[in-house]
């Protein structure tokens, strides 16, 4: 298989913005480049702004929504190809 799903993110709030989710999700690209990984997939919480907004940064699209997806708030779907 040539598709991958990011299943989770998690960085400490203490720690937020120096950097730690950059470094993460360089990482997995990374990987998933080394692994011949083509596309690369991920959902996230509409409220999550700085999340969208880091992986807008690292060139991942919005594909698609899912309704209520977490509990009162809908996701966005988004990929990246051609890692």
């Amino acid at each position: 298989l040539n598709d991958a799903d990011i299943m989770n993110i998690v960085v400490k709030k203490s720690k937020r913005k120096s950097g730690i989710g950059s470094l993460l999700l360089k990482n997995i690209i990374e990987l998933c480049k080394k692994l011949n990984v083509s596309t690369l997939f991920l959902e996230v919480n509409e409220k999550n702004l700085p999340a969208i907004s880091l992986y807008k940064k690292f060139g991942f699209e919005e594909v698609g929504f899912r309704k209520n997806y977490y509990k009162e708030n809908n996701a966005i779907v988004m990929k990246k190809e051609n890692l």
